[in-house]
């Protein structure tokens, strides 16, 4: 089977404001994406933040959405900045040196003038162009010889009409037909048979940017008078973009919006949420300045909203007439035409009926499937990429990891970053949910993936904030169950979360009803090298081991009334204990009943002569391997763990686990290992010698659990 063609959309507009600029660049990458023949790198003008129009492409398996602004390096205002044309340029040049594109579709008539430096990018480029002069005249002879060179030295043309075919032909007499290729608008496909307008409410619909010359202000300032007409009708508006200048067109523009009786504003929509909205309108608005009456292109929107079953009042002009027939009814151009048509389209079914007929006819030309066949096509007749190799210079994916304790992420991260394939950044929570948010913030938009380790207020907070081009993951250990954060989550805002055991898994299948398809068990991995060296000490035959007694769940009182169980047989018994002494955690002292667990056993051991010099504190540190060294049992007498890293590390280090019957105990470190009391307990440790032998899963090795990181993190770019 031959290789995916790789294509590049690199465009003016910015995904973050929905209007038909942005839709056309979304929809493009889309259409190639969806003929199955290539995969696409869509180049995000700024910062992806808004699902509207990057959930779609962020979610299609052809297409990789790359941040500009991370490109470029401009790392201190990230979340604002948006890229000048020349950046855009001077990032789609770096991304073909990395990825050796087959086409770089272009939208910009800045960008594409920007790439006229870079001769053997712009032989690749494809350029769709509406932002020039319209005709002949209106070109200097400078602008003449640039749009010529354009033109003469790019590998494709993409016009949206079939004026914008002829322009070129006038602008470059030379260019050979086959050059110029016809890429009109492109809507939804269109399912089944639209409701009747004489069956739909009276709602009358505008979706798009506001702008003077878009006439947005008159259509909201009008519609008191023809409300008082149609009381039932109701004008509902949907974008955000709203145009500024000096004339005070925003504030105006707002004011109508927000206080115009019978004017609904709906704010930005995904294309979707538009598409639910026109499919109950009586009628779409794009009436435009008489001044845009001359222009070669015409609206997306007009398109949808015949696709959605309705008519539009729209200027009448050459292309409208060629679109639709001089006879199409709900042509205006004055004010007062446009008032006049928009209380026909309301008051006369048959008229707007004829209307919404006439647009659908035309929109039926210009659906999604027919513009992915036509791509399928162009994509054919390029030569086929046979045994063409990729730079060996490829971008590093960057992990943002995020947690309050790092202390099981850290030698996995070591391994990942051996693969060449990673760079991560560290955002060190300093609680379960406690942060510095800022600092949050401005590595947050740096980042591909999100690895949130604990999955506590860390995963509350980017699951509301993450970016619709990123993969958030999250390792789920088992206090999680217990704290308020999981449910808090935004839980379609996680791609995935890997548990460390099956039955914590299980658990939380039931508690929180998670997709078991988006799960999986990865467990703990333990650096074998690190403890598979240490030389045990004389005495270790007759020393249990246990790392880390809090909180009281650990069940120390176990371990101590086995150690005496075991000083029955043989006074060389001891128990050491590695880590913090219970009573220095600061917040352990808020919980009475803990310090008083702890208080209890203090004061048993310290008044029992027996114990008081076998039960040993060593100081935290990273210096595990050494003390294990001095251990031959581990011991590990919890009321429940999850997978519980320190016996992993004990057996690594040459030590017998003695494992009570937790839940998942067997099936994590065997049978033979776990115990039900603290009888079997001592029995177990007094049957023999420590078994120096022992092994367990290899699925638990380093190597192991970071090569199934890696599967899963890098399987969302490869």
């Amino acid at each position: 089977m031959p290789e995916l063609k790789r294509v590049l959309v690199c465009a003016n507009p910015d995904l973050n404001y929905i209007d038909g600029s942005s839709i056309w660049a979304q929809t493009i990458a889309l259409v190639f994406a969806e003929t199955g023949l290539a995969t696409v790198d869509f180049l995000a003008k700024s910062t992806p933040r808004r699902d509207e129009l990057y959930q779609p492409l962020c979610k299609h398996r052809n297409i990789n959405v790359v941040n500009g602004i991370r490109e470029i390096g401009s790392a201190s205002s990230m979340l604002a900045k948006r890229l000048t044309h020349s950046e855009m340029a001077e990032v789609a040049v770096k991304l073909e040196k990395k990825n050796d594109y087959d086409v770089i579709i272009v939208r910009g008539y800045a960008i594409a003038k920007e790439l006229l430096d870079s001769p053997e990018v712009f032989r690749k480029c494809w350029i769709y162009l509406t932002d020039i002069p319209q005709s002949v005249e209106a070109y200097s002879e400078a602008e003449r010889e640039e749009i010529s060179e354009i033109g003469q030295r790019c590998a494709q043309l993409l016009c949206q009409t079939s004026g914008f075919r002829d322009l070129w032909k006038a602008l470059v007499p030379s260019l050979p037909d086959e050059k110029c290729k016809l890429y009109p608008p492109v809507i939804p496909d269109i399912a089944g048979e639209p409701l009747p307008v004489a069956s739909r409410q009276k709602q009358v619909v505008y979706a798009g940017k506001f702008k003077p010359d878009w006439m947005t202000l008159e259509m909201a300032e009008t519609w008191p008078e023809l409300y008082s007409n149609h009381p039932d009708a109701e004008l509902r508006m949907i974008g955000d973009k709203i145009h500024f200048d000096s004339e005070g067109f925003q504030h105006r523009m707002k004011i109508a919006l927000e206080h115009t009786p019978g004017l609904k504003w709906l704010g930005a929509m995904s294309r979707e949420g538009v598409q639910a909205e026109l499919h109950q309108a009586r009628v779409g608005l794009s009436w435009r300045d008489e001044a845009m009456n001359e222009t070669l292109e015409y609206s997306t929107k007009i398109l949808e909203y015949g696709g959605a079953g309705c008519g539009a009042i729209l200027n009448r002009n050459p292309l409208h007439e060629e679109l639709l027939g001089e006879d199409y009814p709900l042509f205006a151009n004055t004010q007062e035409q446009y008032i006049n048509a928009l209380d026909a389209a309301l008051a006369d079914d048959e008229l707007a009926q004829i209307a919404a007929d006439q647009l659908m006819a035309v929109a039926k030309l210009h659906t999604f499937g027919t513009r992915v066949g036509e791509a399928s096509e162009w994509l054919r007749l390029l030569p086929d990429r046979g045994k063409i190799t990729r730079s060996e210079e490829t971008r590093k994916i960057r992990v943002l990891v995020a947690g309050h304790d790092l202390k099981f992420f850290t030698p996995l991260q070591k391994r990942l970053e051996e693969t060449g394939k990673f760079e991560f950044l560290v955002d060190q929570w300093t609680g379960h949910n406690s942060h510095d948010e800022k600092k949050s913030l401005e590595l947050l938009p740096q980042a591909d993936v999100i690895f949130c380790e604990w999955c506590l207020g860390n995963l509350k907070w980017y699951s509301h904030h993450r970016l619709p081009h990123q993969r958030l993951v999250a390792r789920f250990h088992a206090q999680e169950a217990k704290l308020p954060y999981m449910a808090d989550a935004k839980w379609d805002a996680i791609d995935h979360i890997a548990f460390v055991s099956e039955h914590t898994r299980k658990n939380a299948l039931g508690v929180f009803g998670l997709e078991e398809n988006l799960t999986s068990v990865i467990p703990n991995g333990i650096d074998i090298e690190r403890f598979c060296r240490v030389k045990k000490h004389g005495g270790a035959e007759f020393t249990l081991g246990m790392i880390g007694v809090v909180p009281r769940s650990k069940r120390l009182d176990r371990a101590i009334d086995t150690l005496e169980k075991l000083l029955d047989e043989d006074e060389r018994y001891v128990l050491r204990i590695k880590g913090k002494h219970p009573l220095d955690y600061g917040w352990l002292l808020s919980r009475p009943d803990e310090v008083q667990y702890y208080k209890d056993l203090m004061n048993r051991v310290n008044s029992d002569p027996r114990l008081r010099f076998k039960v040993i504190f060593d100081p935290p540190g990273d210096d595990v391997p050494q003390w294990l060294s001095m251990v031959g049992y581990v011991f590990s007498p919890s009321d429940h763990e999850s997978f519980h890293m320190a016996v992993g590390e004990g057996i690594a280090a040459g030590a017998t686990p003695v494992v009570w019957n937790w839940e998942g105990a067997a099936d994590i470190w065997g049978e033979p290992s776990v115990v039900r009391d603290c009888s079997e307990a001592r029995d177990l440790v007094i049957k023999g010698e420590v078994d120096h032998s022992l092994k367990f899963p290899s699925s638990y090795i380093l190597e192991s659990v970071a090569e199934r990181w890696e599967e899963l993190v890098f399987g969302f770019y490869s």
